[in-house]
């Protein structure tokens, strides 16, 4: 807030009166009168006090007579000289006179700020009064050596009696000035008139113990000088008297607001700041005080560039910005360094604490004019320490964290940094408490700067008796759990339902907040290395996380994250049955399946939270893929037995597609002669021959005219087999049941067996096979039913046979056969010649 300056006006004052305690040790009482009455006056058009002392001094002793024998007496005249005042060693030359001739003067003695003079003045008997005047003026301009000030806008002086028995004390200001009295005995204004104002003390005794100090200010008299710097601007407020002191200020604000801005990384207010000059005993033991209330700077008329620089900084740093006073002293005194070099004095480290006990800076002594030397001492080694402490900090984390510091308490934001913008610090600054200062130091500034040693800030808080050392083990043991935390935490920021009980220093609470962020970081871990491709980071799980404002966020999150954990670890396992080698079975099980569209689902279910989603979706795939075997197995099983379902009926088929190979029944004797055999007599050709097949040949033609009645060939076959010639008329059976055989079958026309085909349109058919030679045999049932190869296309079928037989004779009559085999299903209506088929393509 202020910066401190060495008492000035005031203990030579003190000093002085006690020099001047006893000007007149050898007068009784009442013998001699010795009255004063001394008067300031405040010269403001030569800047100067001009001091008048006036002494009466009244002769009370008589002449006395004494016998010198017995004619003898002695007469005794009594007469006093000589008298004795104080004046200032800022005095200039004194001038004494008395109401009866010149006055001698001499000096008796010379202290540190008074020197006492001898006034030899003619005699003054009994009854006799003698006034001794003596005149004298003090230089009181623009840092005058002393602390006297007699200017149009400024007056500063104390006030001290002359006399022995009586006296008193008057000042003169001009008129407009406020005049305050800072130490000393009050004056009271006696008057007010001719453009000045008199202040009195009225008689008082012993008026060479009396005296009084005051300063006079008239603000209308400031000249103004505005000035911008950094973009903001000043009020150069000076005494009319002062151009010097407006030039040199000016110009240090120029030079420092800019590099008081890069150092801080802090922005000046705006609006306007007024700086205004003041003497060097106005603002007591300071050089410089800032009003944030008013937003104006006073500086003393003896400031240097560290000064102006220390109360610029004071802008900032105030009781508005900083709760203790040593913080405001300590960045300010660091801040001087904006002065640059060789205008500042570095801030090293202070002596030995000075006061009883340990060392204090949070009892911030302050200094008046009742302080001692140890009051004294106590506030350099203040100012010392607060600076150093600040000035090792600043070292230790650099420049541009330093900036970073000095911000975030500007605006408040919470020392441990999660979410950004940071939050609200909760100790509720501005003002910054030391603990915020502290932990800001330590968590924007040492752990970004790679300090290893957590304690380091905090121990030399300690060191200058800021902290309570239990208070300090705490937070360490805290903050060591809090980094570990953070850096198990990775790319997630740490909740505010963690740190904000480390910024407001209730660790117990930060500490079970951190268990619980722990359980919640290792079951994200869990999900991570569970396989799967799964992670929960940018999912509703760190969100929520670094969202948690209390503990009963992070209770809730921690169950809703178990579940999380339990959901992921079945989509692994549903993605490694899925991705792993699957038997044939399997294969075949999960043909038209999906298995990965649910763990798809639940992929996505993951990472939406929603746990139960995902489990269940997973659970899907699982058993999807785990009842693949079983299906596969069914499935082969239902082709197999369609494949052999399949065969069998091509089998069938293929059997109804060929013609039945029966052994034709030859009467003993027949030849095999081509007609010769055929249906017997009463069997159905149909039966004798084959049904066609249901489907598979094309559809008969229309049946061609009925041939004559020598034309008999019979009807063809329906694939395209030969026609067979109509059967010998049987034998008549023996008596021992054998047949003869047939007699052979009339010769056929010349053209051939079937006749002439067309000439162009069908070829040839071929001639008949040689007739068996005749034998007798006995009659033989037809063998099983075999279809046997399948049968071969035998190439297009005869369409027109020729012209038919016109008379085949009678038809022979069957004989009856023994038939053993199961009967033939009748296959339909017997076929009658089609005609020619319709042609087909081989």
């Amino acid at each position: 807030m202020r910066r401190r300056l060495i008492l000035g006006l005031v203990p030579m004052l003190l000093a002085g009166m006690a020099a001047l305690a006893s000007p007149l040790p050898t007068l009784a009482a009442a013998e001699v009168v010795e009255t004063g009455a001394t008067t300031y006056v405040v010269n403001t058009a030569k800047s100067e006090i001009d001091v008048t002392i006036e002494l009466s001094i009244k002769n009370n002793k008589p002449p006395t007579e004494t016998s010198c024998g017995p004619y003898c007496t002695t007469k005794h005249t009594y007469f006093w000289d000589t008298a004795y005042v104080g004046v200032e060693v800022e005095a200039g030359a004194v001038k004494a006179t008395s109401n009866a001739g010149a006055v001698k003067q001499s000096l008796q003695t010379t202290g540190k700020y008074f020197r006492e003079l001898k006034l030899t003045y003619p005699a003054v008997y009994y009854g006799q009064t003698r006034v001794v005047t003596a005149t004298y003026a003090i230089r009181a301009a623009p840092r005058s050596p002393g602390g006297f000030r007699a200017g149009k806008a400024y007056a500063e002086l104390c006030a001290v009696g002359n006399g022995f028995d009586s006296g008193s004390v008057s000042v003169v200001v001009p008129h407009g000035f406020d005049v305050g009295f800072t130490s000393g005995t009050d004056l009271t204004r006696a008057s007010d008139k001719n453009g000045v104002q008199t202040y009195g003390s009225g008689k008082v005794a012993a008026p060479y113990k009396f005296w009084s100090c005051l300063e006079a200010t008239n603000p209308a008299n400031l000249t103004s000088t505005k000035i911008t710097a950094g973009g903001q601007t000043f009020n150069i407020q000076s005494w009319p008297e002062d151009k010097a002191w407006a030039t040199t200020v000016g110009g240090n604000v120029q030079k420092d607001v800019q590099a008081l801005e890069d150092m801080t990384g802090l922005k000046m207010p705006g609006g306007t700041i007024a700086i205004t000059e003041a003497g060097n005993s106005q603002l007591g033991e300071y050089v410089g005080v800032y009003s944030s209330t008013t937003k104006a700077a006073t500086v003393t008329e003896n400031t240097d560039h560290a000064t102006v620089a220390h109360e610029l900084s004071h802008i900032w740093f105030n009781k508005n910005f900083f709760t203790a006073t040593w913080m405001d002293e300590g960045f300010a005194g660091y801040s001087e360094k904006a002065a640059g070099t060789g205008n500042y004095k570095p801030c090293l480290a202070p002596v030995s604490y000075p006061g009883t006990g340990s060392p204090d800076l949070t009892t911030w002594k302050y200094l008046d004019v009742n302080s001692t030397t140890v009051d004294q001492n106590i506030t350099d080694w203040q100012y010392s320490a607060s600076c150093y402490l600040v000035t090792n900090l600043a070292d230790a984390i650099g420049p541009a964290r330093l900036k970073t510091v000095l911000v975030a308490a500007s605006i408040d934001e919470i020392p441990y940094v999660g979410a950004v913008p940071a939050e609200a610090s909760p100790l509720d600054g501005p003002p910054i408490s030391p603990k915020t200062l502290l932990d800001l130091i330590d968590e924007r500034g040492m752990v970004p700067a790679g300090v290893k040693d957590l304690d380091e800030a905090q121990t030399l808080f300690s060191d200058y008796g800021i902290f309570d050392t239990s208070d300090l083990v705490a937070r360490s043991k805290a903050r060591t759990e809090y980094h570990t935390l953070l850096d198990s935490a990775g790319g997630w920021k740490l909740p505010l339902a963690v740190r904000g009980p480390m910024a407001s220093w209730t660790f117990s609470t930060a500490e079970t907040a951190m268990v619980t962020a722990t359980q919640i970081l290792a079951l994200r871990d869990k999900v991570l290395k569970g396989g799967g491709g799964l992670s929960l980071d940018k999912t509703p799980i760190q969100t929520r996380f670094e969202a948690a404002r209390t503990q009963a966020d992070l209770d809730t999150l921690l169950a809703l994250t178990k579940r999380e954990a339990d959901a992921a670890a079945k989509v692994a396992q549903a993605k490694q049955l899925n991705d792993g080698s699957h038997s044939v079975f399997q294969t075949v099980g999960l043909m038209g399946a999906d298995p990965g569209a649910f763990i798809k689902q639940a992929t996505e279910a993951i990472k939406t939270a929603k746990p139960d989603d995902a489990s269940a979706a997973a659970q899907k795939a699982i058993d999807l893929i785990n009842g693949s075997g079983d299906q596969g197995m069914m499935r082969l099983g239902i082709v197999l037995v369609l494949i052999l379902a399949l065969v069998a009926v091509v089998g069938f088929l293929t059997m109804r597609r060929r013609r039945p190979r029966f052994a034709p029944i030859v009467p003993p004797g027949a030849s095999f002669a081509a007609g010769a055999y055929g249906p017997p007599p009463g069997v159905d050709p149909a039966v004798w021959y084959g049904a066609p097949p249901a489907s598979g040949y094309p559809a008969s033609p229309p049946p061609p005219p009925p041939p004559p009645a020598n034309a008999y060939y019979g009807a063809p076959p329906v694939g395209g087999y030969q026609a067979s010639p109509p059967p010998p008329p049987p034998p008549p059976p023996p008596a021992s049941g054998y047949y003869a055989a047939p007699p052979p079958p009339p010769p056929p026309p010349a053209t051939g067996y079937y006749g002439a085909p067309p000439a162009s349109e069908y070829p040839a058919s071929p001639p008949p096979p040689p007739p068996p030679p005749a034998m007798a045999r006995t009659y033989e049932p037809p063998p099983p039913f075999d279809p046997g190869p399948p049968v071969v296309d035998p190439g297009p079928p005869v369409v027109d046979p020729g012209p038919p037989v016109t008379d085949p004779g009678p038809p022979v009559p069957a004989p009856p056969v023994f038939d053993p085999a199961p009967p033939v299903v009748d296959p339909g209506p017997p076929v009658v010649d089609p005609g020619p088929p319709a042609p087909t393509t081989t």
